[in-house]
């Protein structure tokens, strides 16, 4: 029996299932013994995993038991080169069979898993494995500046090609032998650590317990629509050093039982070979950022018509998705689309479904999660733009920052963790993002949130992507300035910015419309595809 399973509770409501509700975190649990050990012993070893595929046209299958197997083996190598209880080890591939055997065997070691995005170069690996301490780090075969700048800081396990005398050749795992089972880790214990993207100062490492994989599960049945079922797939693109790969996809499906489709890809996203993965697998579940759909809606018209499609539920979140989106999406990819919200340190936290969903907001909070909006002062408060909140002792709340206890601190308000996010409840429980905290722009005494503005931009039938900042004014304090990627067959011109600016006072509000409109030709973007408004701030700085 699964720990978490919202398939056992009979519901028909919202209000049903959160009354019904309750969790069940056991003092003892493994990610790694849940998903590897456990399975084996259910008989369900011959079960598919991994379905793998690379742009090379490899692709292999792998079942529970041949993870099984590999992970043993990776065991045995990690502990002849020291790694114990406790300690960090880096992971930084692409998606790939190698990546699930790594995770898991820290997991099952009682180690920590640090998850490093392919997308980072060599310095931003140096700084995660310094500020870790990281003992050892998986690497790609052909990041050889990476490796060459990680040789004298720790010990490196290359995934693939040729190998330097100093390094370990992953490809030992096939030629190992060995049966291990997990250690007996408490479901508090030290699991996973997550680096932020850094959009203010230093990357911060978010560390996570062994629970945070139950936590996660309620908000995963929901946007999958009650997943798992019998002929289930998952996938998703985004890359898989990122929680909402890993936690939202990746250790659900295979906690499930349930095969997910990793497709290693070396260069940029390709809506084309992502319908076609999804199309030759029969995905049925999949996560896809906006920025993912907005690239799916611009190079392919109707998916559902050009591709034999299965999908019968999409997730999204990362940034806004805004109401064009997802209706378009609902129309030519799936029949249920549902919108989720979180942040690193705490994730999954409100969720849309089919029997509550209401386009254009993050959902409702997930059940088993309290969530608010806040005052200043800590009160809750509706109709009203405030601070989004979770109550600690949150089963998917981080155990902290790594190493630097003054910042875990700085994110609490009494019993409140603070999201770093605006938004509003309403009387139904709703909850409207309205930008992050630090984005809010106040024009003549107005507070706005710039993803208000931009999700009525986007549905100008010019516009591809937007960034919204406030801009220092001298008359208004601030003014509103927008940065515009147009669609292929437009082109900027004053006429177009006017046309824009009625656009969004006619739908918004006289004082929200962008003063200023600068077309460009990309944004700048995270490594994990989120805005980053406070370059595009720092620049207008710059001119001033």
């Amino acid at each position: 029996m699964l720990e978490v399973d919202l398939r056992e509770i009979r519901f028909h409501s919202y209000d049903e299932l959160v009354r019904t509700f309750k969790w069940n975190i056991p003092s003892h649990f493994n990610i790694g013994e849940s998903i590897l050990d456990r399975k084996i012993k259910e008989g369900l070893g011959d079960n598919i995993a991994i379905y793998y595929e690379d742009e090379e046209g490899n692709h292999f299958a792998y079942t529970f038991t041949q993870l099984k197997n590999l992970s043993d083996s990776l065991i045995t190598i990690l502990r002849e080169i020291g790694v114990k209880r406790g300690d960090v080890v880096g992971i930084y591939l692409q998606p790939r069979v190698e990546t699930v055997i790594s995770i898991l065997s820290l997991y099952r070691l009682g180690a920590i898993s640090l998850s490093i995005s392919p997308l980072m170069g060599a310095e931003s690996v140096e700084y995660r494995i310094r500020q870790s301490d990281a003992k050892a780090i998986i690497i790609e075969g052909s990041r050889r500046e990476v490796r060459q700048k990680l040789r004298n800081i720790t010990k490196i396990i290359v995934a693939d090609s040729a190998r330097d005398e100093s390094e370990i050749d992953f490809d030992e795992v096939k030629r190992t032998s060995g049966v291990y089972y997990a250690v007996d880790t408490k479901s508090d214990e030290p699991a996973q650590l997550f680096y932020t993207s850094g959009s203010t100062g230093a990357p911060k490492g978010v560390l996570h317990a062994h629970r945070f994989l139950l936590g996660h599960i309620p908000a995963y049945q929901l946007y999958f629509e009650m997943a798992p079922k019998e002929e289930d797939v998952f996938y998703t693109p985004a890359d898989w050093g990122w929680i909402g790969a890993i936690g939202d996809v990746l250790l659900p499906s295979l906690y499930f039982g349930k095969p997910i489709v990793a497709y290693r890809r070396l260069g940029k996203f390709s809506p084309k070979d992502a319908l076609a993965i999804m199309q030759k697998y029969k995905v049925t579940c999949a996560f896809i950022p906006p920025t993912a759909l907005r690239m799916i809606r611009r190079e392919v018209i109707n998916p559902r018509r050009d591709y034999d499609l299965r999908l019968r539920a999409i997730s999204s979140a990362g940034e806004a998705v805004g109401e064009d989106l997802l209706e378009w999406a609902i129309k030519k990819l799936s029949p249920n689309v549902n919108e989720f919200y979180g942040c690193t340190e705490a994730n999954l936290v409100t969720v849309n479904n089919s029997m509550w969903r209401k386009i254009g907001s993050i959902g409702k909070a997930t059940p088993g999660h309290e969530i608010a909006v806040i005052d200043e002062k800590g009160n809750k408060v509706i109709n009203q733009v405030g601070e989004i909140a979770v109550r600690m002792e949150d089963p998917v709340l981080f155990l902290g920052y790594y190493k630097n206890p003054e910042a875990t601190a700085k994110k609490f308000r009494g019993y409140w963790f603070l999201m770093g996010d605006l938004g509003l409840m309403d009387q139904n429980g709703y909850i409207w993002f309205k930008g992050r905290g630090d984005d809010v722009i106040k024009v003549s005494g107005y507070r706005l949130g710039p993803e208000e503005i931009e999700s009525v931009i986007l549905q100008h039938s010019a516009v591809q992507e937007v960034a919204v900042i406030g801009k220092p004014d001298k008359l208004r304090g601030n003014i509103i300035k927008a940065f515009i990627v147009l669609k292929d067959g437009y082109s900027p011109s004053d006429n177009l910015i006017q046309e824009i600016q009625e656009f969004v006072k006619n739908r918004l509000a006289l004082y929200a419309y962008p003063r200023e409109i600068e077309f460009v030709k990309e944004l700048p973007r995270t490594e994990t595809g989120k805005l980053k408004r406070f370059e595009l701030r720092k620049k207008e700085e710059e001119k001033s």
